[in-house]
């Protein structure tokens, strides 16, 4: 199996689409949301070559081929303090920064790069994003002049720390749920097309926030999956309460400093040089992705290197629903002006 080697004997297992027949491409670097790991990615990498697009979609840790978390680091995660937990979030991000740069070296990379987070994946990406100043020059260096974009792919309110409404229903916190029936809810959950009201008012009480009474706009994605499809996908038996956790208590002032620090904070920034990030969220996907999306929106304020822009009639899962239309929506966000993208790209 492919994997790079960071530090500490950590490495990070990596699935990758190879490089396009031109000698010039962009890499879009991947991670994984909660339970579906790097192989949610794999329909992408069958289309990337023709699109001179190459695709690497790295396995975060606590999934299969990568390093686990020490029982020291999941004790900090259930039960650590504030600051035991802010250094171990600070930690993944420069050893998912540290793994990118050393696969942009390994494998000669030849252009610019993007890196997409999907779904709780984006905690992390940001915590890339933080994690800037802590890595030396060399990296910090290389990192400048290759990384361009960074892709919020179906972020959500509990990645960027944003308070959620009383009324939002998640099956992952649904205290009448034993694990094995959570999970189960949880994979229809996030993978439904949910008919949603008039989303241009920007109010909540237009989302299907509730656990029932709901209407789809078709079949979740996992239910049209095979069992093989399903199983080469997610992590279904693992013990992912690390995961979970991550969204929840303490860590949820931490990952709100996080989003702050992507608005706010200049000096991050400059130490990025031109990086555009863009936020981008399915009109049909589940309500916690479209509130977080507007979210960015309203606080971002006029930010010139901050893009959102929805995507009409897809879901939690555009990668594998639609991964021809995905890839062709980032290619144009890395290739083109973004102005001209945000305006003028049909999805």
């Amino acid at each position: 199996m492919p994997s790079i080697a960071v530090v500490n004997d950590i490495t990070f297992y990596y699935t990758d689409s190879g490089p396009p027949s031109e000698s010039t491409y962009t890499t879009v670097f991947f991670l994984h949301g909660h339970t579906f790991h790097s192989g949610i990615f794999q329909r992408l990498a069958n289309f990337a070559g023709s699109r001179q697009l190459r695709t690497i979609a790295l396995n975060r840790r606590e999934y299969p081929g990568t390093t686990p978390y020490t029982e020291d680091e999941r004790r900090v995660v259930i039960e650590g303090s504030f600051e035991e937990r802010k250094s171990f979030l600070q930690e993944q991000g420069s050893l998912i920064a540290l793994a990118v740069d050393g696969l942009i070296q390994q494998l000669s990379l030849p252009g610019q790069v993007a890196m997409v987070g999907w779904s709780l994946g984006t905690a992390l990406l940001l915590s890339v994003y933080c994690s800037i100043s802590r890595l030396s020059d060399g990296v910090q260096q290389r990192l400048k002049k290759y990384v361009k974009t960074f892709v919020l792919l179906e972020t959500a309110t509990y990645p960027l720390g944003i308070p959620t409404p009383p009324s939002g229903y998640n099956p992952l916190y649904d205290d009448k749920l034993v694990p094995e029936q959570a999970v189960s809810a949880f994979e229809k959950w996030v993978s439904s097309y949910y008919q949603h009201g008039d989303l241009s008012s920007r109010d909540i009480t237009e989302l299907q926030l509730s656990s029932c009474g709901y209407d789809l706009l078709r079949q979740p994605t996992t239910q049209t999956m095979t069992p093989a499809e399903l199983q080469s996908t997610a992590s279904l038996t693992a013990d992912l309460k690390c995961e979970t956790l991550l969204v929840v208590s303490d860590f949820v002032t931490l990952l709100e400093a996080q989003t702050n620090t992507l608005l706010f904070d200049s000096q991050i920034r400059k130490a990025w040089g031109k990086l555009d990030v863009w936020c981008l969220y399915g009109e049909a996907s589940v309500w916690t992705c479209i509130y977080a999306s507007w979210y960015l929106e309203e606080k971002k304020q006029d930010s010139n290197e901050i893009f959102v822009k929805s995507l009409c009639d897809v879901n939690h899962f555009p990668m594998w629903d639609c991964p021809e239309r995905t890839l062709d929506l980032l290619k144009d966000i890395c290739t083109r002006d973004n102005r001209e993208v945000s305006k003028e790209l049909g999805f």
